[in-house]
């Protein structure tokens, strides 16, 4: 497991951020707080140092820290802790660290970084640091008001070309042997006050809104690990070749990674070492060293099998193929000394490219700080199929390296918490773990994201507002899963958002009863057939029956979150702009093939069209066997890639079909033997090799394969219809709040278990049992 550094504390959401409050404070009676933010004289781009020096008489010392872009906080020269949690200025994070300091004199520093070239998911209104202390320390300790120092810290530069879509600039950094020291000293320059979010005070528009942090701080832990595949001499362009390896200088460098000795590099040698890291992994590299030289670290998901980087291949060779990557570079000017990148790295490779001049190089270590979400897992599952049971850690792993401060497509490329795959990861967590903070925060970003014309952005926090209209639709189901398998009262506040999107939807249906056009990337799944976008075909002419039965399915969603509102007229209303939305559908259905056209004016057929209508409960009920009998015969259908999957899931345990599960699960279960560690965006060519949207089968080994599924809001009771097809055993577990639901099931013979106070209904044999504590058959 990774570990959370010391020190942080979490404030409960709503809670006072500021224990010393009193009514009797003006400042905090219109929202303003004590400190201020403060600034580093000449910086423009990268990273400045803050460091205050101080006496303390002894006891507790809380601080509330944040900054803007980014900082990582200090103790007398050990690391606390890094933020501020990602969010946007409307709802800008701060950190809560409290401990209980000896007397003594001590020293306070942050390390604060602000990129031009910023990770799009990274907001930013421009650099700044702020820290508030409570009680005594109020003066003593407090930014704008005690004598912080600051610097820029010359030793980070960044490398703006070298970056990745999405995920900002790269550094060089220059390493010293004391880092955190260093001369050219200044007073901090004081700037804006400190305000709450929702204060009422009229600069907020201009200003940060401070809001606490939501999450736990995220998980870090060291781990010395990889092997040296090639060291060599080669071109940086060319391909890796066994033939080309140094075999009589790979053990110094497997020394290296495994912490057990140190290495030399003569002077006027140039090496390139390729570093296999066992699995994906996300982290930091650290690096300590003397001499004179440069380290460059590079990292990849894969090797590719052509010199462009178009292809990859085996997921887990690398002789004969080529290593693209994007690199951050640490130069060693003779002093010895550690260093480590501003943000963390991901991939399975990394290629390590030393040069050394006139001197030599002496690298004594070289770490990596695993990081991400501290994700407890909590459920469990296991069955008669070895090699179904032998994806289950990439299902987990894909999860862990996609959950960071927010959820994220891919941990390599763009690093942006997308609806669609979001929707996906939530409900994979809320399986896995009875942690549902991150799944809390996910709803509400997107919501904050809401424009005046009923759109939320398809990604988001983002500094690049983004239209995919069908995933504003997805997050209405977002909020059901929520209400479902959270926490009802926290899906009260997202109603007003629920009810913009669908009222601009509704406004864009056609006289004829079809969903008309929304201006805007209308993704839907990356089906080759459609092309390199991923729309439906006839997406673009306003007549895709695909779009049209999604708005039908999120209606009869919507209608039941009204209903549980407190508003049946507004339930009633989206049930029948549902059932008008089904019946213009009528224009797509195909009679002979017994399937639904992707829409009227097309000749295409797609499972998506099939699924998505019979999600909605509108089909006529004639219709259902062949719909179904077509999904799992029809030749000529375009078929769901990872993403969508879980919607063609979702049909087979509605309606019974285990072969439109098992059979699909062949993806998954092929995995492994490719070389993959986690789960890949799409079928090949994948351009991401970790993108989390495809855990969700863990999702549905619970909740469809064991049956286990919340029964009313806020799974105050559950129903269990296991679907167990061609397994012969299956045993597993949801982590229920109130304790573990637990199904085993072994041939004829099984047994459901309930926690204390979960009524349940057991679904067997077309019998339905209710079922309270545990029950065997």
């Amino acid at each position: 497991m990774l570990e959370a550094p010391g020190m942080r504390v979490l404030l409960a959401p709503g809670s006072d951020p500021f224990a010393s409050r009193t009514a009797a404070d003006p400042f905090w009676q219109r929202g303003a707080w004590p400190a201020r933010w403060v600034d580093t004289p000449g910086l423009t781009e990268g990273v400045a140092l803050y460091r205050i020096r101080f006496t303390w008489p002894g006891g507790p010392l809380r601080l509330h820290i944040s900054a803007d872009q980014r900082y990582e906080l200090f103790l007398d020269g050990a690391r606390h802790g890094r933020g501020p949690e990602r969010g946007d200025p409307g709802h800008w994070r701060f950190e809560t660290y409290a401990e209980d300091l000896p007397a003594g004199p001590h020293e306070l520093l942050a390390r604060v970084w602000w990129l031009s070239d910023a990770p799009l998911a990274q907001l930013t209104l421009k650099p700044a640091f702020l820290c508030a202390a409570e009680g005594p320390a109020e003066t003593l300790l407090s930014t704008g008001i005690a004598p912080w120092e600051c610097r820029v810290d010359p030793a980070w530069q960044p490398r703006p070309k070298l970056m990745v879509w999405g995920t900002g600039s790269k550094v060089t950094v220059t390493v010293a042997a004391d880092p955190l020291g260093g001369t050219g000293w200044a007073p901090a320059r004081p700037r804006d006050n400190g305000v709450a979010r929702g204060s009422g005070n009229p600069q907020l528009g201009m200003l940060w809104q401070l809001e606490p942090a939501t999450l736990p701080p995220q998980a870090e832990q060291v781990v010395r690990i990889g092997t040296a595949r090639q060291v060599a001499d080669v071109a940086a362009d060319a391909p890796l070749r066994l033939a080309d390896h140094r075999a009589d200088e790979a053990a110094a460098w497997q020394g290296l990674l495994a912490g057990t000795g140190s290495l030399t590099i003569p002077p006027h040698t140039r090496r390139l070492i390729l570093v296999d890291l066992g699995v994906y992994r996300c982290a930091y590299p650290e690096v300590a060293g003397s001499g004179h030289g440069e380290l460059e670290i590079a990292w990849a998901e894969a090797l590719f099998t052509d010199a462009k980087g178009d292809r990859k291949g085996q997921r887990d060779a690398w002789d004969g193929l080529w290593f693209h990557g994007v690199s951050d570079a640490f130069r060693f000017t003779g002093e010895a000394g550690d260093a480590t990148t501003l943000w963390w790295q991901a991939g399975r490779f990394v290629r390590l490219t030393v040069t050394t001049v006139d001197q030599p190089l002496t690298l004594r270590s070289l770490a990596w700080r695993e990081t991400g979400y501290p994700l407890r897992m909590d459920a469990r599952f296991a069955s008669s199929d070895a090699r179904l049971d032998a994806a289950l850690p990439l299902l987990e792993r894909v999860l862990r390296r996609c959950a960071h401060e927010t959820y994220m497509d891919c941990p390599y490329y763009e690093q942006l918490q997308y609806i669609g795959d979001t929707r996906l990861e939530c409900l994979a967590t809320r399986a896995m773990s009875r942690d549902h903070r991150l799944p809390e925060k996910a709803l509400a970003t997107f919501a904050w994201s809401l424009r005046d014309d009923g759109l939320v952005s398809s990604r988001y926090p983002t500094s690049d507002w983004q239209n995919i209209p069908t995933f504003s639709l997805l997050w209405l189901g977002m909020v059901h899963d929520a209400w479902l398998l959270g926490d009802p009262a926290a899906v009260r506040t997202h109603l007003g958002t629920m009810r913009a999107i669908r009222e601009r939807y509704r406004a864009a249906v056609r006289n004829d009863g079809m969903l008309g056009w929304i201006p805007g990337w209308n993704f839907m799944d990356w089906v080759p057939e459609w092309g390199g976008g991923g729309e439906v075909p006839g997406q673009v002419h306003g007549t895709s029956a695909v779009t049209t039965w999604l708005f039908a399915y999120v209606l009869t969603l919507t209608a039941e979150l009204e209903a549980w509102a407190g508003e049946p007229a507004l339930a009633a209303r989206d049930r029948t702009l549902a059932d008008r939305l089904a019946a213009a559908c009528d224009s797509s259905w195909d009679e002979a093939r017994g399937l639904y056209r992707d829409g009227p004016t097309v000749t295409t057929f797609s499972e998506h069209a099939q699924v998505l209508a019979l999600l909605s409960g509108l089909v006529p009920a004639a219709r259902i066997p062949r719909l179904l009998d077509g999904l799992t015969n029809a030749p000529d259908l375009a078929r769901t890639t990872v993403y969508f999957s879980h919607y063609l899931f979702e049909v087979a345990g509605r309606f019974r079909r285990p072969e439109l599960l098992f059979k699909r699960l062949d993806y998954w279960r092929a995995l492994p033997g490719q070389g993959f560690t986690t789960v890949p965006e799409a079928p090949e060519p994948s351009r991401s090799d970790c993108h989390a949207w495809g855990a969700h089968p863990y999702y549905h080994l619970l909740a469809t394969v064991l049956g286990i599924r919340p029964a009313s809001a806020s799974f105050a009771s559950v129903r269990i219809a296991p679907m167990v097809g061609p397994l012969t055993t299956v045993d597993g577990a949801w982590p229920h709040p109130l304790g573990d639901i637990a199904v085993k099931i072994a041939g004829d013979h099984g047994s459901v278990t309930l926690p204390a106070g979960l009524p349940g209904t057991l679904v067997l044999n077309g019998r339905e049992i209710p079922v309270t504590g545990s029950y065997t058959w």
